[in-house]
């Protein structure tokens, strides 16, 4: 009988992979957005980019895009001060310079405390907005929004790292669009995000924010998510204006491409292992739990099943080593021989032919948001970088507590410098705006 329920139980989680893909790609159709509000002035909008060893003309073109969005901008320079300090200036930014490199969090911290504006605009320093980016982004904010997320693309360059970065973004964007048709995304990405100023600027001000720790260790992974579960543990919405496209940069090899998913997956685990502890929102909506659990289960699930099944693989692959293979087969399988082989084997395969009709549905619902023109060859480098971010998955897994920290233990960046003040101890240049 135990035979009979272990089988049940591997086919049973076999399905779970399926009813998540299937249900991502059927729901991102759902294109409606909700509705709008009237659009924020530029003057009450700030926009604040974080910037450290940034490449010179990448930030140049980030700071002039922002700078053409009409509203105010704050740069700081987390331990960077040229070219950057120099070239804010000369376009009309205001520039704070933190005495050494102590971390984004800190860093947008420094920048929220001389925010005077209803609204504020976490920008990376790789990231270029189209013209109205700012005024669309308000529009989104109705009564019970506090953070709204523009989408991602990645700069196309021609190397098969952004080729597969892209479709990384183009997959969590079939997810994050079958989330916003049934309430709240479960992220909103730190490369361009807008929350109500009042909303966030104590919490990112806190020791909460800026000191996380893992095992007893500070840690500088996790802004984003962060944010997003205070906005939702606050008692309000995180949306995605998936018409505002903003084009950012990804590593252009695949080791780099490698490494930023391990730090990405690192970050992903810290926050479940919150969530177990009773630690994420609330009550953030039914919907996004099933998004949530299947998010951490799906690579789990896919990594057990493939060890299981790779008895069945094993002997379709080398019939010449039947006898050989069959040994290793009954002495791995948990199902041994309580169940018939002639049952064993027709269930597992028609296990694997629904994965391959979730799969095929979900790579359809990802490839209808590329561009025609880039469509066949992002679906190919899919593969690679869906392996990719597998395995950066699994390593992350059971890395969790590597993640780098910025400095050790000590006081939060802008200690000492309340909201209400003017941060010059920050090395802040340029006049302050008060708007």
């Amino acid at each position: 009988m135990i035979h009979w329920i272990v089988f049940a139980a591997i086919f049973a989680a076999g399905l779970v992979p399926v009813a998540y893909l299937l249900a991502n790609a059927a729901l991102s159709r759902r294109r409606g957005r909700a509705r709008c509000v009237p659009a924020a002035r530029p003057a009450d909008i700030t926009i604040v980019i974080p910037v450290h060893a940034e490449r010179p003309e990448r930030f140049e073109e980030c700071l002039r895009s922002a700078a053409r969005q009409g509203g105010p901008v704050r740069v700081v320079g987390d331990g960077s001060l040229e070219p950057y300090r120099s070239r804010a200036l000369a376009a009309g930014a205001e520039f704070i310079a933190l005495p050494k490199n102590l971390g984004k969090k800190r860093a947008l911290a420094a920048g929220i405390a001389t925010v005077r504006t209803p609204y504020v605009l976490f920008v990376d320093s790789d990231t270029v907005l189209p013209d109205g980016t700012a005024r669309t982004l308000s529009t989104y904010f109705e009564p019970d929004v506090g953070g709204v997320g523009a989408n991602l693309y990645v700069r196309e360059n021609g190397s098969v790292a952004a080729g597969c970065a892209e479709f990384v973004e183009r997959a969590r964007e079939v997810v994050l669009r079958a989330m916003s048709s049934r309430g709240n995304v479960l992220y909103l990405d730190g490369a361009c995000t807008m929350y109500r100023t009042e909303l966030v600027l104590p919490f990112v001000l806190s020791a909460d924010f800026q000191d996380l720790r893992v095992l007893g260790r500070p840690t500088r992974l996790g802004d984003d998510w962060l944010l997003t579960d205070h906005v939702l543990a606050e008692g309000y919405r995180t949306v995605k204006a998936y018409e505002v496209g903003v084009v950012t940069h990804r590593p252009e090899g695949l080791e780099e491409f490698a490494r930023q998913n391990v730090r990405w997956s690192r970050s992903s685990w810290i926050r479940l292992g919150r969530y177990l502890r009773g630690e994420g929102p609330e009550n953030p909506g039914l919907f996004y739990r099933f998004e949530l659990a299947g998010t951490y289960a799906l690579p789990l699930v896919a990594l057990v099943l493939g060890l299981l099944r790779l008895p069945l693989y094993l002997r379709i692959a080398g019939r010449f080593l039947a006898a050989a293979l069959d040994a290793v087969g009954d002495a791995v399988t948990p199902v041994g021989g309580g169940i018939p082989v002639h049952l064993f084997r027709p269930l597992f395969s028609l296990q694997m032919i629904a994965g391959l009709v979730g799969l095929g549905a979900f790579a359809t619902a990802v490839a209808v948001l590329l561009p025609p023109g880039r469509r066949l060859r992002t679906l190919a480098y899919g593969t690679l970088g869906a392996s990719v971010l597998f395995a950066s998955t699994i390593y992350g897994l059971f890395t969790f507590w590597k993640a780098p920290s910025w400095r050790g233990p000590g006081p939060p960046a802008t200690e000492g410098v309340p909201a209400t003040t003017s941060p010059s101890t920050l090395g802040r240049s340029g006049p302050l705006d008060d708007r």
